[in-house]
């Protein structure tokens, strides 16, 4: 940059340097003091005090003056309001009904834990749940309230209840035989040296039970530690 430069520069910055300080003179010296609101006419305190009108609060219309815009809604097509029926169904789906079976239950003594071994037929899974705890899925509205002996109540989102008792895999067979009085004969015993099919039965069905108060033993100390139930 050569010399002349520098000194268009200096002048230039002296120049507003000496604009701005005669206006800090002026304003000083009370220039422009005597300007103020104009009077529209209206109460001399608002005239008085500058920029008196933000301290008037808004007054709100009456809600009988929105009474059009209730009864024709911007937002629907036919300009008709939505029925109230229709927003409540098409809001709220209904629950879906209650699909299990009730396997086993664990109660311990001071009814502290209590949990129900369920079998999820809508997803064909085993399941363990303590009081409190919902099902998964679909039927994820159902909640366990309460767990008995033989029974599991459930409540869903509806505050609709269902009870589901305990399965077994005996069924009562018939005591009389249908159209008479008398009771039907008892079964023949098996021939010498022919297999025991009965007593096969109900050995194997006690070995299931067993395996079955083993595996609910178990989940029930995986709830008590925090983990998940083996499925």
């Amino acid at each position: 940059m050569n010399i002349r430069a520098v000194r268009l520069a200096t002048n230039v910055l002296g120049g507003i340097c000496a604009a701005l300080a005669l206006v800090a003179i002026l304003q000083y010296a009370g220039f422009g003091r005597g300007y103020s609101w104009a009077n529209d006419g209206g109460d001399a305190e608002g005239a008085a005090s500058p920029g008196g009108i933000d301290k008037q609060a808004l007054q709100m219309p009456p809600a009988s003056a929105f009474a059009a815009v209730e009864q024709h809604p911007l937002f629907n097509e036919d300009r008709e309001p939505t029925p109230v029926d229709a927003a409540g169904s098409a809001d709220t789906p209904p629950p879906s009904p209650l699909n299990v079976a009730l396997t086993g239950v664990i109660l311990d003594e001071g009814n502290q834990v209590r949990v129900a071994m369920l079998q999820d037929k809508a997803r064909n899974q085993a399941i363990a749940l303590k009081v409190g705890m919902p099902l998964e899925g679909e039927q994820a509205s159902w909640t366990l309230v309460d767990v008995k002996p033989r029974v599991a109540v459930f409540r869903n989102a509806a505050n609709e209840t269902a009870e589901v008792e305990l399965e077994t895999a005996l069924k009562p067979t018939a005591a009389a035989a249908p159209g008479g009085g008398k009771s039907a004969a008892p079964p023949a015993k098996p021939r010498s040296g022919a297999p025991n099919k009965s007593a096969d039965a109900s050995s194997d069905l006690a070995r299931r039970i067993e395996e079955r108060r083993k595996q609910m033993r178990e989940d029930a100390e995986r709830l008590r530690n925090g983990a998940k139930p083996s499925k």
